[in-house]
């Protein structure tokens, strides 16, 4: 994909997202005043990776529609708490975001604390809303993604966990950053393809001998391609948390306690981070659909 196919495909997703994101906060019955903060929280909004990840990976399988959009934008409103919550002094104490202040500096901790309450609550709203084909949208794998098996856990881990090397340090990227980026992908591919996450995570892990889960994910192509989604998610996961901390390091930013750059050298960090990328490109060599943006995409991370 050439690059200026590449801007147009992600400002209009970003287009989308956004016009969907303004229209679901214009939806809710808080004060005008506390929209305002909660539209300060998502706008400007950044790469808007997350929510453009889930539905390229639904639209390769599947017509865009309703569901897949408000899913991404559920996925961005839950992002968008945890930056919120992330910044405040008793975390990571930031006082900008984005180049502008964080929610907190702008208008309070208290209004900042609620502010990320409101969003947590609204993407749970999002992600549990039914499809036509599915019973519970991508609300399973929220669950297993975002508390003591993803987002939550992983922060914990960077603020109190014991992390003594590159490991330690690349398993709590898999949670903190990771799991989110996962969860797009695989919520991405599920709802273009119409399965049951559950189910499907049961069958693939040897849990269930449900004839009717077998039945439903039976094919082995589809069954390859939901494993290919995990391990991209999992690999560009991780990609991404190194590409941060490298660009903030060769940008002479703060580095914080948990950067890569407190472990190793910077030729070794980019090593890491090719290596990442290599590991993601390769799970797109075997599968069934148009994947030149996705590689467009991770060509975008890669630091010689």
């Amino acid at each position: 994909m050439k690059i200026d196919e590449y801007k147009k495909y992600s400002d209009g997703y970003k287009e989308q997202i956004d016009a969907e994101l303004k229209k679901i906060i214009g939806e809710l019955n808080y004060s005008a005043d506390f929209k305002e903060v909660l539209e300060y929280a998502l706008f400007p909004g950044g790469k808007r990776l997350r929510p453009i990840l889930m539905l390229e990976w639904h639209n390769m399988f599947a017509p865009a529609d309703y569901y897949a959009l408000r899913f991404a934008c559920g996925l961005e409103i839950l992002h968008a708490y945890s930056l919120i919550h992330d910044d405040m002094p008793c975390m990571d104490n930031d006082d900008y975001r984005r180049g502008k202040p964080t929610v907190h500096k702008k208008y309070g901790e208290g209004m900042a604390l609620l502010a990320g309450d409101a969003l947590m609550d609204l993407a749970y709203r999002i992600l549990s809303m039914p499809t036509p084909a599915l019973e519970v949208g991508p609300f399973c794998m929220f669950k297993d993604m975002c508390g003591d098996g993803g987002l939550i856990h992983g922060q914990y881990c960077d603020l109190y966990g014991k992390i003594d090397n590159v490991e330690d340090l690349l398993e709590m990227y898999r949670h903190k950053t990771g799991a989110l980026i996962k969860l797009a992908c695989i919520g991405g591919f599920a709802l273009g393809n119409n399965l049951d996450y559950k189910k499907c995570k049961a069958f693939l892990e040897g849990q269930s001998t449900d004839e009717t889960a077998a039945a439903d994910i039976s094919d082995d192509r589809l069954l390859l391609n939901y494993t290919l989604a995990s391990g991209f998610g999992e690999a560009f996961g991780a990609a991404f948390q190194l590409y941060d901390d490298i660009s903030e390091y060769i940008n002479g930013d703060r580095i914080t306690s948990t950067s890569i750059m407190n472990y190793v050298d910077l030729d070794e960090a980019k090593k890491m981070l090719n290596t990442m990328l290599n590991d993601a490109a390769d799970t797109l060599e075997a599968l069934r659909g148009d994947t030149a943006f996705l590689r467009e995409l991770l060509n975008r991370f890669i630091i010689i």
